[in-house]
């Protein structure tokens, strides 16, 4: 974390723990422990001096700064561990901050308890990994929303709009491999393959389900079943509940999906501010001469942003480091 951010950080801390942080304030280091104690593995990063010292101003903080009640009872252990969270805060898990800030950006929610929502801008890709490794191209103004722990029994995914998956097979261990469901008001489109597309726009009454890659079974609300492999796609009117089956090049109309991800002598500045807006990241140049190197490529649209820039720093001459949130690149000039 950047020195300004982090004294920044440690003053809101300060201001909690007195009592005099605004709402605002309160609310970003709450959302903090929630974050932070999902994390418990991060405890283990820090030495034993670290440790002992996080339980000192623990216990500093808590005796000066939480007045007791006027009729004396037990702290309450919430209150106690959103202090230690605050208090493990100072000690400089930066991590966790670039966690808040990514929840304040458009186009993504993980403030509450279970849920976690995507959301791309209208006329904008948006490109999404989940959980389990899945990716997901989200057409413009379009939404997902899933459970936090949908990766664990079940796989459940809410769509509004349009959207591209690339779903991870899951079947550690032997058992039998998690269920991923997309659900698009009553249609549900159960994976069985790998790649696939959605359409499900809320001014229609169509949910459309294409086919590019392995298998996928639709279900409508009256168990009706289509069984999709690819190169095929079903349209369901919601209104009539009629389902037409047909086959299509799903290349084609799946060809959204990497539009954003050709392109051909296009300047590395140009380039950049698209591809912050498709992974939701901040993109910066060390050299700022590289900004006019011209750059070609054409990548498939489900490539992570770290596959993406292997490719182009290869090309380009060019180095990169991806850190809080921010990737920088560095380098003398384009070959």
């Amino acid at each position: 974390m950047p020195s300004g951010n982090r004294n920044k950080f440690r003053s809101i801390v300060a201001r909690y723990l007195s009592g005099s942080a605004d709402e605002e304030e309160s609310d970003m280091i709450e959302k903090y422990y929630e974050l932070f104690a999902g994390k418990p593995d991060r405890l283990s990063k820090l030495s034993e001096d670290e440790l002992a010292d996080v339980r000192e101003r623990m216990k500093g903080n808590i005796a000066k700064r939480i007045a007791p009640p006027a009729r004396s009872r037990p702290l309450l252990p919430m209150v106690f561990w959103r202090v230690a969270a605050a208090a493990l805060i100072l000690i400089g898990a930066g991590w966790v901050f670039y966690l808040v800030r990514e929840q304040r950006k458009p186009g993504v929610n993980l403030s509450g308890a279970k849920t976690v929502i995507h959301q791309s801008v209208k006329g904008q890709t948006k490109f999404v990994v989940l959980p389990d490794g899945s990716r997901v191209v989200l057409h413009g103004d379009t939404r997902i929303e899933y459970d936090r722990d949908f990766n664990r029994e079940t796989r459940e995914v809410s769509l509004t709009g349009e959207a591209y998956f690339d779903v991870v097979h899951l079947n550690a261990g032997g058992r039998k491999p998690a269920s991923f469901v997309i659900k698009t008001g009553k249609i549900s489109t159960t994976v069985l393959g790998t790649a696939f597309s959605i359409k499900s726009l809320p001014s229609e009454s169509e949910v459309v389900v294409t086919v590019t890659r392995g298998k996928v079974r639709v279900d409508d609300g009256d168990k009706r079943t289509s069984l999709l492999t690819a190169n095929q796609q079903v349209t369901y009117n919601t209104k009539t509940t009629v389902a037409d089956e047909k086959v299509v090049k799903s290349q084609e109309l799946t060809a959204w999906v990497q539009a954003d991800m050709v392109f051909q002598e296009m300047p590395f500045g140009d380039l950049a501010e698209v591809l912050e807006k498709r992974y939701g990241v901040k993109i910066s140049f060390q050299n700022p001469q590289l900004q006019q190197c011209l750059i070609t490529g054409r990548f498939s649209g489900t490539e992570t942003l770290d596959e993406v820039f292997k490719v182009l720093t290869l090309t380009s001459n060019t180095k990169y480091s991806l850190e809080s949130g921010e990737l920088v690149l560095s380098g003398e000039g384009c070959r």
